[in-house]
Parts: structure tokens; C-alpha cells; sequence
């Protein structure tokens, strides 16, 4: 038996080098904590990758935008000095529509209601107003979508209603009772309330429901893009696109955690966690090496990190039914295609092509390809979220020729006839080729080459648990105060001494280093209490 007084080499190991696990290792070394980070592939970055389709053409392989990102820790660990650049920022949304009158939503409101007036006369006048009700909703849950569940949440519980607290400073937000009542509705439901142009409904439901298992008319979608509009609103910078690919960013990442210090050790997975007399001992890993520390960050799920382990005998009953009903299966798949020449799409003005294009002509739309991904299969027209990175970030293709990426919704981890083979991945391709055919006639023929990752691709080599890039869905039931689980929504685990820091944390996942730098902060809260 180890005498866990004596001298360890390590003060906290952080498992996963993803961007959250980067994150905090990083900011736990400024911290003068001695870490070690060890990651189970042989590369860093975990879905924040850029790869190679074809020679001459790069693209980044899982997320493709990232943002918004949390400006202090930009700052604070130096990124810009350490590589990280933007060959595109404040990026808007363009809504296409097949016959070529486009929705731009580039928050411009008069912009945006020209555009509306096109379609309907009611929608440009109702825009403003519906902007302005989800930009109040924002607001009130701008502070708490940037930190842990406490405060309000706390004197919720003590005074029965979640949203019914009253703040103790005046920069802790409250929930009026019209917005209260707003956040547990349907998305799909308010949309049909408030426009009448299929296209801008389906838009705003795309943004609501991507990177979830969500059907748009699900209660609790409202919240979901409440959140999300509150997570831009803290970033001038908005949603950008790093120069070189989402890989560049994970390199910049890299490069500030092992200046402040931290060690980093690839190709060493994890397979549990070490007790010693019921405490937490450090990490075993598959080599069949033992690495102690009194810390240990999991960038995993809970459902990972606490099931998959080896500490269910530390948990409770409860908690443990809690985790294992987690719903953490990515429906999201991703398609990168190398291009021989710059597609034209239908009524789209080159310069647009630097921007986010939505393939989402109506809720019904989304609707049916829900449907779809419920009966284990996926839709013949799926819906799209498209960039052209390489209009505006020339390094990613061979002169006059371009990458396309595109995150394709409601595809199944596995599908109901068995595993992802050749055949299957090449109908999902030959789907989102005829798709893009009807915005733009000529691309599928300037194809020069092709990737698919599916799900489950997603989580065997970007190291996403279950491929989901939110680490869970973004329902009511695993948001805020329950995001994981009651009681474990501040990174903490019943474990003493173990913390996460991934994409299942609050408030949700993408690339944002809100969760990694969170859990730093609760790390470094816990020593100073146990001191």
C-alpha cells in the first residue's frame, strides 16, 4: 500500500489534452501547481484538429468555428503570443434558400428585416421585436451561463422555484416571471408565434438544436438559445475562425500550457482512476504505469469519467442511475471536401461565401430529419451548417482552389441497420452532395476529394466522448444546477479531490474555454478550503 503522505511528482494530472483540459492545466500551472496532462491519442487539440484531405488541401477536421471565446483567457495565457491569429472574426449566418432569396442574419436589424421584407412584410416588422425578446432573454442569463450554478440557483432551492431566486448583487442576473415562463418553452412553438417565412423559423431552430439530439419543438429549446445568444454576448469577437484551422488553435493551446509548465504525455490513456483507503490516489494508465497525485481533472463526461473508471463504488445508487441515463450520443457528422475552383451558389454574392451558410429551409425540414435519426438512419436531404474557410485563409488550398466543410445534423452514432461501413458513409456523402446541389448546381463536380466522419468516427479519433461536441444533450433535465447531476454542476465530483472540466459541464460544450477555465477556478477554491 503506497503511503499517500509521501511526496508526489505531481500536484494535479488532467486526463484528455483536449481544448478544456488544455485550458486548465494551463491556468492550474500559472497557478504555480506542478501538472501533468496525459491524453490517449497521439496529438493534442482533441476535436479542435486540422487535417489533410487531399495533398494541398487542409481543413479543420471536427469543429470548424470556434467561439465565442472567453476573452480573459486569451489573455491571460497569451495565445496571440504563442500563434493564434484569425483569418476571420465575427462571423454571420446566411440562411439559404433554393431559389436564391437568402435570409443574411448578420445583426444588423435593418439589414436582417430587408432581407425578411423579401419574403414577408409582417416578418421585417416583427424581426426587431423578436430579437430584442431573446436579446432581454440573453441578458438575464449572460453571468450565469459564464459561471457554475450557485448563487441564484442556491436560493432557488431554498426558496422552492429555480428561476424564482433573487440576486444578492447587481451582477447576479434574475429571471423576471415572462421570461421564466418563456425559457421552458419550445423553440419551434415560439417561431411559429412570431414569423411566417419558413426560412428565418428554420434558421433560428438549426441554431437552437445543433450538437444536440434535439427535435426543435422540444420543450426547453427556448433555453438552449437563450444560452447560446448569452454566450456571444461576451465576446466582441464573436464566432471566428482561426488561421490555419481549429488545429492551429490547439497548437497555440499547447505551446502556453507547456511554457507555464505543464507536462504533457500523449499516447497514454487512462483506464482508472487509483484509491488508496477510499481516497483518490491519482491515475493508472493502460501501460500499466500508476501516476500519483492528490488532483485529478477529468475532461471526460461524468458518465466516463465516474462509470468508466473504476469509481462506482465510491457513488451513490442514485447518482449512478443519474449517470448511466446521460444522454451523451453525438447526432451530429462531419464532411470535408477538397474543391477544384470556388463553387457559385445561387443569388449569393461572393463575399457571403466568407461567411456561415445554413442549409435549414423550414422547422418541418428539421422535423423530418429528426425523424429520421429516431429510426436510426439519417435523412435524405439533411440539413447543413457550411464554411468555405479557405476564401478567407488562402494557406488552407492550392492557389484558385478551395476546401468546403460542413457539419451535417441527425446522423446516428450507429445506425439501425449495424455499424458505419463504405457503402453507408458513401450514401451519407452522395445525401449532402444532392443537398448542395440545389444552392449551388456545379459543386459536387468540382469535388477533388472527400472525408466523413460520423459519430462515432468523431469519438474514436477526436477523442469526443460518444461524438458529441456538447458532451451531453442540452435538455432542461441536463442543464445548469442538474449539468451533470445535481449537486456536481460547480466541477466538483462526490470524489474528493477529482473535478471536471469537459464539454458535460455547465453551461455546455463547443470551443469557448468557459468550462476549462471554471474548473481551474474550482480546483484552486478547493485547495485554499482544504488548506
Amino acid at each position: 500500500m503506497r503511503n499517500l503522505g509521501s511526496a508526489s511528482e505531481y500536484d494535479v494530472v488532467v486526463i484528455g489534452a483536449g481544448v478544456n483540459g488544455l485550458v486548465t492545466a494551463a491556468l492550474l500551472a500559472q497557478a504555480k501547481r506542478r501538472v501533468l496532462v496525459v491524453e490517449a491519442l497521439g496529438r493534442a487539440g482533441g476535436a479542435c484538429a486540422t487535417g489533410e484531405i487531399v495533398a494541398g488541401h487542409r481543413v479543420s477536421t471536427y469543429a470548424h468555428l470556434v467561439g465565442p471565446l472567453d476573452a480573459s483567457v486569451v489573455k491571460t495565457l497569451k495565445l496571440a503570443r504563442f500563434g493564434l491569429g484569425y483569418s476571420a472574426k465575427q462571423i454571420t449566418t446566411v440562411a439559404l434558400s433554393p431559389d436564391g432569396r437568402h435570409i443574411v442574419l448578420d445583426g444588423d436589424l435593418r439589414h436582417t428585416a430587408a432581407n425578411l421584407a423579401v419574403h414577408s412584410q409582417a416578418d421585417a416588422k416583427a424581426w426587431p421585436v423578436f430579437d430584442a425578446r431573446m436579446a432581454k432573454l440573453a441578458q438575464q442569463l449572460q453571468r450565469w451561463a459564464q459561471t457554475p450554478p450557485g448563487g441564484p440557483f442556491d436560493q432557488a432551492a431554498r426558496g422552492g422555484g429555480l428561476f424564482a431566486a433573487r440576486p444578492t448583487t447587481r451582477a447576479a442576473m434574475m429571471l423576471d416571471a415572462e421570461s421564466a415562463v418563456l425559457l421552458d418553452g419550445s423553440v419551434g412553438e415560439l417561431l411559429d408565434q412570431a414569423f411566417e417565412t419558413p426560412l428565418i423559423k428554420g434558421a433560428v431552430a438549426f441554431d437552437t438544436v445543433i450538437g444536440s439530439a434535439l427535435s426543435p419543438r422540444a420543450q426547453g429549446t427556448v433555453f438552449a438559445a437563450a444560452l447560446r445568444a448569452a454566450l456571444e454576448a461576451e465576446a466582441p469577437e464573436g464566432i471566428v475562425h482561426p488561421q490555419g484551422g481549429a488545429g492551429a488553435l490547439a497548437a497555440a493551446l499547447q505551446k502556453a500550457a507547456e511554457a507555464a509548465g505543464v507536462r504533457l504525455r500523449l499516447n497514454a490513456r487512462v483506464t482508472n482512476l487509483l484509491f488508496d483507503q477510499g481516497r483518490l490516489a491519482g491515475v493508472a494508465l493502460a501501460s500499466g504505469e500508476a501516476i500519483y497525485a492528490p488532483t485529478v481533472v477529468s475532461s471526460l463526461n461524468a458518465k466516463a469519467t465516474l462509470l468508466g473508471l473504476g469509481a462506482e463504488r465510491q457513488l451513490p445508487l442514485g447518482l449512478k442511475r443519474r449517470l448511466a441515463g446521460f444522454r451523451d450520443q453525438g447526432s451530429v457528422a462531419k464532411v470535408n471536401l477538397a474543391l477544384a475552383k470556388l463553387p457559385a451558389f445561387k443569388g449569393i454574392d461572393k463575399r457571403l461565401l466568407k461567411e456561415r451558410l445554413i442549409v435549414c429551409p423550414s422547422i418541418d425540414h428539421l422535423d423530418r430529419a429528426f425523424a429520421a435519426y429516431e429510426q436510426g438512419t439519417f435523412a435524405p436531404d439533411p440539413a447543413l451548417e457550411i464554411t468555405i474557410p479557405s476564401v478567407h485563409d488562402a494557406s488552407l488550398a492550392t492557389p484558385g482552389q478551395h476546401v468546403l466543410s460542413a457539419h451535417v445534423l441527425y446522423v446516428p452514432k450507429t445506425l439501425r441497420a449495424g455499424s458505419w461501413d463504405e457503402k453507408s458513409k458513401n450514401e451519407l456523402i452522395a445525401a449532402v452532395g444532392a443537398t448542395l446541389r440545389q444552392y449551388s448546381p456545379d459543386l459536387p463536380d468540382l469535388i477533388l476529394g472527400a472525408d466523413l466522419y460520423t459519430p462515432a468516427d468523431i469519438e474514436r479519433t477526436g477523442g469526443s466522448v460518444g461524438g458529441h461536441w456538447h458532451g451531453g444533450d442540452l435538455t432542461l433535465d441536463q442543464l445548469g444546477p442538474l449539468r451533470p447531476a445535481a449537486g456536481m454542476s460547480r466541477h466538483e465530483t462526490p470524489i474528493a479531490g477529482l473535478y471536471l472540466c469537459g464539454a458535460g459541464t455547465h453551461p455546455c460544450g463547443g470551443v469557448t474555454f468557459v468550462n476549462g477555465r471554471n474548473a481551474a477556478e474550482a480546483v484552486l477554491a478547493g485547495a485554499g478550503a482544504n488548506a
